[in-house]
């Protein structure tokens, strides 16, 4: 009898071995079905810089999700490895396809120094001043009586300030932006050059004249300035590109549907509205940016591209306009690098791109918040 309960036992084992087995198979296959479409979606939004939203314009909305596609490929490849480690190749392999897109996002670099005293150069500073308007007013009450974006910029102490959404008060003493004559005359004192064009504006230290002004629809501009910086010409192109142009509506409705997914289906005809807008906002900046890039390339010399081109670091927009040229950030930067920081949206957006006889050697998202974009700050040296 007790030989007999043993193998009893012992089939009882087998077929319990047997039960499970096919389970285990068969949640494995359905994990690797899973990574076969997110690597899919990986890949294409890793590269989807190279199609134009002209002719493209729906995988664009890949590229701005980019980064959770990938983070969520990350983790399932990590749960392969335990479930059944040789299907999580097919993540391993649309992981080391989509590295470049990755550092894009994200670059890691030793060595982002300031420049020494003694070593010839300049410094430029470009700013999404959001209409000068304090988006945490309200939130500091009376606590501060000055413009803090107006005095980010004279801390910054740039020899350049490129500046995108400027205000149609310019610069003079408003009590509804809480410009202070101090700090007007600060700035004054600082940049004795001033361009204020209706749409942006330079400040600079050194001689600067206005090469050219386009605009292209009601937010969106391209100016061209040309600055004498130490018997040197280095022409800033300062760009706002076409934004997404979300009413109010639209991103609270954006933050419900971020915070709640579930609610997507009693809102499906904002959740549209949204899409066709971004759609719309790919097409329009796809033309201005091959416009700029064209442009830039018939000056030629010393060329900075900076401002905010509302798009990020895999678009076709930074694509085009990144192309041969240095990316500040991506060579001396570290981490995300996100210059708008609002209504659920983390992004870079925000860029100082360049060509000519000069080098980067160091780069600062500011990360003080009163507009609601972060300025980008760069040091150059001539080579």
């Amino acid at each position: 009898m007790p030989k007999r309960t043993k193998q009893s036992s012992r089939g009882k084992s087998h077929k319990d071995k047997r039960r499970v087995n096919p389970l285990r198979k068969i949640i494995a296959i359905a994990f690797l079905l899973l990574s076969v479409v997110l690597s899919l979606a990986l890949v294409l939004a890793a590269y989807v810089e190279y199609l134009s939203p002209e002719k493209y314009a729906l995988p664009a909305l890949l590229g701005l999700v980019f980064p959770i596609i990938a983070l969520f490929t990350i983790i399932l490849f990590i749960a392969l490895l335990f479930i059944s480690p040789r299907y999580s190749v097919v993540s391993f392999v649309a992981l080391l396809l989509s590295v470049p897109a990755m550092r894009q996002y994200c670059p890691i670099n030793m060595g982002n120094d300031r420049l020494l005293t003694n070593r010839p150069g300049f410094s430029i500073l470009t700013y999404n001043v959001y209409h000068y308007k304090d988006v945490d007013r309200e939130l500091l009450g009376d606590e501060i009586d000055y413009n803090r974006t107006l005095q980010n910029i004279i801390n910054a102490d740039a020899d350049i300030v490129a500046i995108q959404e400027k205000s149609s008060s310019n610069f003079q003493v408003n009590k509804r932006l809480h410009f202070t004559a101090e700090q007007l005359q600060e700035i004054n004192r600082l940049y004795p050059y001033q361009i204020l064009e209706p749409k942006g504006q330079i400040l600079s230290k050194y001689p600067v004249r206005l090469v050219s002004d386009t605009i292209y629809t009601e937010t969106a501009f391209t100016t061209v300035y040309e600055v004498d910086i130490e018997d040197r010409k280095v022409t800033v192109v300062n760009n706002h590109l076409q934004s997404i142009g979300l009413t109010k509506d639209d991103k609270e409705l954006y933050v419900e549907l971020t915070t709640k997914p579930d609610s997507i289906e009693n809102k499906l005809g904002g959740a549209k509205s949204i899409t066709r807008k971004l759609l719309r906002a790919f097409e329009q900046r796809a033309r201005q940016v091959e416009a700029v890039d064209s442009l830039a390339r018939s000056i030629g010399g010393n060329v900075i591209l900076c401002g905010d081109i509302n798009d990020t670091p895999n678009s076709y927009a930074y694509h085009v306009l990144k192309n041969d040229r240095h990316d500040t950030y991506l060579d001396l930067g570290t981490g995300p690098g996100y210059t708008y920081m609002a209504n659920r949206m983390w992004v870079r957006i925000d860029y100082l791109l360049y060509e000519g006889d000069m080098q980067a050697r160091y780069v600062n998202v500011i990360e003080k918040r009163s507009s609601d974009h972060y300025p980008v700050y760069a040091e150059f040296e001539w080579k």
